[in-house]
């Protein structure tokens, strides 16, 4: 059962690692795409000064305005169902590892917070030592429901609270969220660090 265990655990942290790194590269590879695109643009502006600028422009703030920020919405919905599914299979192989009578999918809820809770109340897992964590992921959770159901039309709510207290979230002067690059990595970081520390305590502790 020790080897078992042992074996389970490298497996589920070795998918984890290696499927958030290969995600980690390809947001960044699309995104220095987008980048380098704006400085080929910049330079083509400075050079030819006296010809249809409005065009550099025009397709300058495209990048900027529009296709970085559909990739970044694009990679934050990406990432929050890949947390959902990472749960849900984490529940399942628990399941199974342990030969629980009660499956995740017994309980009340949905998504994420039905994870949480079987994970709490079935795995024992304590997740009072990953508050900052779980109020993150919380957030992110808000963020990824207003692009899908708003399509980045912020209110006056819970979310716009979250949004000021990150220096990588902002609200244009169109309502809408903006997203920061270095959001995306905040954002993958913090998913890895809670379902490591998740790893800890079923395998380890």
């Amino acid at each position: 059962m020790l080897y078992r265990k042992l074996l389970s655990s490298a497996l589920v942290e070795g998918k984890l690692r290696v499927e958030l790194s290969k995600f980690r590269e390809y947001y960044q590879e699309i995104e220095n795409k987008f980048q380098s695109d704006k400085i080929s643009i910049e330079s083509m502006g400075n050079l030819s000064i006296h010809d249809d600028i409005n065009e550099f422009e025009r397709d300058y703030y495209d990048i900027e305005l529009h296709h970085l920020d559909i990739h970044r919405k694009s990679c934050l919905v990406t990432l929050y169902s890949y947390l959902e599914s990472f749960l849900n299979y984490f529940c399942e192989y628990l399941y199974k590892l342990n030969e629980r009578k009660l499956k995740h999918t017994d309980l009340s809820g949905t998504g994420i917070f039905r994870a949480r809770l079987y994970l709490l109340k079935v795995e024992g897992v304590d997740f009072d030592q990953m508050n900052d964590g779980w109020n993150q992921i919380k957030g992110f959770n808000l963020i990824r429901n207003n692009i899908v159901h708003e399509s980045g039309k912020v209110g006056k709510d819970k979310l716009t609270k979250f949004i000021n207290t990150n220096e990588n979230l902002s609200i244009n002067n169109f309502d809408d969220v903006r997203i920061e690059s270095a959001y995306i990595h905040e954002v993958i970081d913090t998913i890895e660090n809670f379902i490591l520390n998740i790893h800890v305590q079923v395998f380890i502790d």
